[in-house]
């Protein structure tokens, strides 16, 4: 399995104290601290965005989902922020992939992590703004 070096050189705009509880995987993935170079999250969020189709965005859902699932907190943390990217910026026709996230929702909406619960809670938010109806029994 690929690991992100400790020492990646990644340009930082955090203070030192941050920058110091702030891992190279954070830096790379969610974008913290890189000048505005961007993540890993948006240009999934980009792809998502041109790709504009059911068929193309089930394979980049099953991926951002695998990660969401992962035992690693950072990397579970990345991919419900992914997911959470994508809802807001793809929007309704996104919707159609809503079944397939659910179950990893209910998971994560129990996650030790507050964080990443938070960011489960609001991908359920705006999926049930964006359809105009309460998932809560789909997420039992």
């Amino acid at each position: 399995m690929a690991h992100v070096p400790k020492d990646l050189p990644v340009s930082s705009d955090l203070s030192q104290k941050e920058d110091a509880v702030t891992s190279s995987y954070q830096k790379l993935v969610e974008g913290h601290g890189t000048l505005e170079h961007g993540n890993v999250a948006g240009c999934l969020t980009a792809l998502a965005t041109a790709a504009g189709n059911e068929q193309l965005w089930k394979p980049l859902n099953f991926a951002v989902l695998e990660a969401c699932s992962h035992k690693r907190s950072e990397v579970r943390r990345a991919g419900i922020s992914c997911l959470l990217s994508i809802i807001e910026t793809v929007g309704e026709e996104y919707m159609v992939l809503l079944p397939e996230c659910l179950p990893v929702l209910s998971e994560l909406l129990e996650d030790g992590d507050e964080e990443i619960a938070g960011m489960a809670k609001e991908c359920v938010r705006q999926g049930e703004e964006l359809l105009g109806e309460s998932l809560e029994d789909s997420l039992r």
